[in-house]
């Protein structure tokens, strides 16, 4: 297998009632007419941030797919306020209502922003390498933002122009369920509409009934079809994806506006199309929530990039909590030595994996053959020599 794929990021869709808390920008800020740089770290791909917040300070992971802040139950500030409820969709559009906090006042940079509100979340399936996410309500609020990982910096401002005489590859936004949508093209003569998502981590993947609608328009289509298998790869907060057929994609090119990415692997999901984190690998973006444009700015000045990413034979998911084979395409290593779909993960190299965090965490050493003891769905026990 080449890597664990899983799922990180959260749609958060506010379905209102009474008694729910209405999604809402209203927090602070205590500058005004501002631009500043802030450092970022770039953690597992993505865009981390640090915070000051109760004299402490906190990681928090920029998040384009949420659209507001969120905590983690085992990470809670000393200080918040109670504000209710709300019902959230998870990447697979499974709901769950989850408590909502408005949390202390926090330094990001030079402001302090207070009556931040956030959503809180269990650690159970999500990366313990960031304390918190901060969502796209810091853009909806009127921030312009430039997300550069590459000088490993959030330049964030209140003013409109900034930015404008740029150059770039720009795409109109439009929000749903306050987050933002744009449309790339991954086959020629066809548009696909995804989620603009720092908080996934593949470059592209794609919703599995577009999929199918672009196969049947054009033969060209099942010409970039790798393999198809049986399982389930996306982990949203509250669910893993149901099995269904999974297509492994090999694209010719991903378009975005004029520029784009060739030869990237992808996969199909039950959940939206997306562009994730490892856009920023290539390009720093530019948002601007006044003119609702996500700007792609290269690192080179060439107007594509050849991507060749390799995609993993295998993805692994919790099932009952414990680490599972969600899928395994049956060209890949792993399910030549046996690995199938279902098979529970007892244990790596002799330590026991209890729950799927316990895998999460476990140091995989790329190129290296890791035992696993897997028990099969007959209740079986198989030794394994698996390659990451």
């Amino acid at each position: 297998m080449h890597r664990v794929f899983v799922f990180l990021s959260l749609l958060l869709s506010l379905t209102v009632s009474a008694q729910t808390y209405r999604y809402s920008t209203s927090f602070t800020l205590s500058q005004r007419n501002f631009c500043d740089t802030i450092p970022i770290e770039v953690v597992d791909g993505h865009a981390v941030v640090t915070v000051m917040m109760d004299h402490e300070p906190m990681r928090m992971m920029i998040d384009t797919g949420s659209a507001q802040g969120m905590v983690f139950s085992n990470r809670m500030p000393a200080y918040w306020k109670e504000l209710g409820n709300i019902i959230s969709h998870d990447a697979n559009n499974h709901t769950d209502t989850v408590k909502v906090l408005q949390l202390p006042p926090f330094k990001l940079g030079k402001n302090t922003i207070s009556g931040y509100v956030a959503t809180v979340m269990p650690r159970a399936m999500i990366s313990d390498r960031w304390d918190a996410i901060i969502g796209f309500d810091l853009f909806n609020k009127g921030l312009k933002a430039k997300i550069d990982t590459q000088n490993k910096v959030l330049i964030l401002t209140d003013r409109k122009k900034m930015f404008d005489t740029e150059s770039g590859y720009e795409l109109k936004y439009k929000l749903k369920w306050f987050v933002p949508y744009i449309m790339v093209s991954p086959f020629i003569r066809h548009t696909d509409e995804v989620l603009f998502d720092t908080g996934a981590t593949p470059l592209y993947e794609m919703n599995k009934q577009n999929f199918d609608t672009h196969e049947y328009k054009s033969k060209n289509v099942g010409s970039q079809v790798e393999d198809r298998t049986q399982g389930s790869a996306a982990i949203g907060g509250h669910s893993v994806e149901e099995s269904d057929e999974v297509v492994l994609l090999h694209l010719n090119r991903l378009e975005w506006n004029g520029f784009e990415f060739k030869d990237v692997s992808a996969l199909t999901t039950q959940g939206s199309s997306r562009i994730g984190a490892a856009v920023l690998d290539y390009a720093a973006v530019v948002i601007n929530p006044f003119k609702k444009k996500i700007k792609l700015q290269p690192y080179t000045s060439e107007d594509s990039v050849t991507v060749g990413n390799k995609m993993f034979g295998t993805a692994f998911v919790p099932i009952d909590g414990r680490p599972a084979v969600g899928l395994v395409f049956t060209h890949s290593e792993a399910y030549k030595q046996g690995l199938r779909q279902g098979d529970i993960i007892e244990s790596i190299d002799g330590d026991r994996m209890y729950t799927f965090r316990d895998f999460v965490r476990f140091p995989f050493v790329k190129g290296k053959k890791h035992k696993f003891v897997v028990i099969d769905a007959e209740g079986n026990r198989k030794e394994l020599m698996v390659e990451r």
